[in-house]
């Protein structure tokens, strides 16, 4: 890619954009607010799919590495979704991040894809692929949350403080919590506004 091209859509995005590889794709919605974004991309026929209204600060979503690079993969971030800072990563080709609408990630968050390194067994098999993280429309990740491959966090979920999430949950409406992370409470929604609007006088 041309540095104009590069600068073109650094100012487009409002994003520190690299773009190593061919067919590469970036979707961008209406209002979408970035700050201190940076994209790498390395390989070919990748997508990343930013919806509207969506508030990105201190966000970093890499494809690929410079060594090793990756075709096929894809992110997505749902409608109104808001990162106060996150580090996404796809290592694998074939490989996907799905966020939905309406979720809400607080500070030193990472979602990871892959585990960058392989483990095998004795036939050499691989045996650690990285395939998909799927995150639900109104989940709530705390601070200091590791999301690793192959999970899932269904709807309206919370992921409490210094989780590190390694399995799919199925339930909605739960806070999910510890290492290992297992579900601690169930039948529970959460809201936006501060604690103060539903304390009783």
């Amino acid at each position: 890619m041309s540095r104009f091209i590069k600068n073109l859509l650094s100012k487009i995005f409002g994003a520190n954009v690299s773009n190593n590889g061919k067919n590469n794709e970036i979707k961008q919605g209406k209002n979408v607010y970035f700050r201190k974004v940076k994209i790498k991309i390395y390989g070919n026929n990748n997508t990343i799919d930013i919806k509207d209204n969506t508030y990105l600060h201190n966000v970093t979503m890499q494809i690929g590495f410079k060594d090793s690079p990756i075709n096929n993969c894809h992110i997505t971030i749902g409608e109104r979704t808001k990162f106060n800072s996150c580090n996404m990563f796809l290592g694998e080709s074939n490989s996907f991040i799905e966020i939905g609408q309406d979720s809400m990630f607080s500070f030193n968050v990472e979602i990871t894809c892959s585990d960058t390194h392989s483990i095998l067994d004795k036939d050499n098999n691989l045996i650690n692929r990285g395939e998909s993280v799927i995150i639900g429309n109104k989940v709530w990740v705390c601070k200091n949350v590791s999301i690793m491959k192959n999970t899932q966090i269904p709807n309206n979920c919370i992921v409490a403080q210094g989780c590190i999430v390694t399995k799919k949950f199925t339930q909605d409406n739960c806070i999910i919590a510890g290492i290992p992370s297992k579900i601690i409470k169930e039948n529970i929604h959460w809201d936006n506004a501060r604690p103060e609007k539903y304390k009783k006088v």
